[in-house]
């Protein structure tokens, strides 16, 4: 089977939706040939900031000699981003015998396993099959029923900030979803929390003492670089004229957030050959795209011309926004325009009305290939619920948007975001690889 064939036949699969519960999986990798339980793990879960935070933390690995492996979703372009080895995607060969194997383990199944499960499975398998020092696995929406939460050997749980999201399959508080998420705390010999609510805190730490599992609390008890050390030992790229923080390929204060969590991650392995140059060289050249993306040198820059700026962002819920905004409101000078497209049961209401004081023009997308919102949908709630007279247009692609606001203004700055999958669309027309 080659890879398109293989794509096609997991694509098939998301018609089973999300499925919570570890049955399938576990059914799944006991026949894979290498126990899944040998393999070192570094396993990540949270709201917002996995995606940086793996970065930042298999990076920095990487700059200190060690081979790792990365499993992450959604893929931006490609499938074969979702499981890297050394910090590169595998191979279409290596991805289409993985499913193909996976296919065949399943043929007779009465019940087919999701599409999420027979991903991780083949990251699973490929991983099983590559010697690494580390293996870094990101959740899905979940954490505690996460296709992920089948391992057993891991170094260290890590906690991103926990915020309300994917509320159909979490629950609607924020203590049951962190309920959820912290799920993956077992079997971990180490767990880092990064910033968190109060409420996520104070059951982390619960449930680190009922496992008699050590807790390394961002703010508390990191015995390492915190946020100060980070913001002095990278002052040169903290730009004082704008107060704007951004190592050179991830942009955004929140980002210090990131890193020091990606820094407390990797010193609580003890490990001997983790030097500070290392760890530095690390964070400088962690790259993850589309997380306020400065898209500078691809054919969207170029079409809009030297007097605006394009912004690229995944970011979908409410925190995701109060970042975008912390960014925005800096511009204050600056016509500011978002340019945004969001998948079914996400919030674009609350997202855009906490954005829309500092925004010159609102655009809605739709998200090619994917169940959206339908733009004039959401046109039609926002001017019931947010009392402004900034334009909001409905386009029909990013290209028609960007066109209008060409046309329209002298300058300024695009923030195109709501969606990761609406974010690998403007990479693939940016011309990005």
């Amino acid at each position: 089977m080659d890879y398109e064939k293989a794509i096609k036949w997991l694509y098939d699969r998301q018609d089973l939706g999300i499925k919570l519960g570890l049955e399938n999986i576990k059914k799944l990798i006991k026949s894979i040939p290498k126990a899944i339980d040998q393999l070192p793990i570094i396993h990540v879960a949270g709201t917002n900031g996995k995606g940086s935070t793996c970065a930042f933390i298999d990076s920095i690995l990487r700059h200190c000699g060690k081979k790792t492996g990365l499993f992450t979703s959604p893929h931006l372009i490609s499938f074969c981003e979702r499981i890297r080895v050394n910090g590169k995607p595998i191979s279409e060969r290596e991805i289409s015998k993985r499913i193909n194997d996976i296919k065949t383990l399943v043929k007779d199944w009465n019940e087919e396993p999701t599409f999420f499960e027979i991903t991780t499975a083949a990251a699973f398998l490929a991983f099983s099959r590559i010697e690494s020092d580390i293996i870094l696995l990101e959740t899905g929406l979940g954490g505690r029923f996460d296709a992920t939460n089948v391992v057993k050997n891991k170094l260290c749980s890590v906690i991103t900030p926990i915020s309300m999201d994917h509320m159909n399959f979490l629950g609607s508080t924020i203590e049951k979803i962190a309920k959820e998420k912290l799920g993956i705390l077992k079997n971990s010999k180490k767990i880092v929390l990064s910033k968190q609510h109060s409420v996520v805190r104070k059951l982390a730490r619960v449930e680190a003492k009922r496992m008699k599992i050590e807790l390394l609390e961002e703010g508390s008890n990191w015995k390492i670089r915190e946020k100060d050390f980070i913001k002095k030992n990278f002052s040169m790229f903290f730009e004082k004229a704008n107060y704007n923080f951004n190592f050179p390929e991830l942009f955004g204060e929140h980002q210090i957030d990131n890193a020091s969590t990606a820094v407390a991650t990797v010193l609580s392995l003890g490990r001997k050959d983790i030097s500070d140059k290392n760890i530095d060289k690390g964070i400088l050249s962690a790259k993850w795209p589309a997380r306020m993306q400065n898209l500078k040198n691809g054919n969207l820059s170029s079409y809009m011309g030297k007097n605006f700026e394009i912004w690229l962002d995944g970011g979908h819920n409410l925190e995701a926004s109060n970042i975008i905004k912390n960014i925005i409101e800096k511009w204050k000078k600056e016509n500011v325009f978002l340019v945004i497209g969001m998948m079914i049961g996400k919030d674009p209401y609350s997202f855009i009305k906490n954005l829309v004081e500092n925004l010159s023009a609102i655009f809605l997308l739709p998200i090619p290939d994917h169940q959206y919102i339908r733009p004039y949908e959401i046109k039609n709630n926002i001017k019931k619920d947010i009392n402004s007279k900034i334009s909001i247009e409905c386009s029909l692609d990013i290209k028609e948007a960007l066109k209008i606001i060409k046309e329209s203004y002298p300058s300024g700055k695009l923030v195109i975001c709501g969606s990761l999958y609406l974010a690998g669309e403007v990479l693939k027309q940016d011309g990005f690889k």
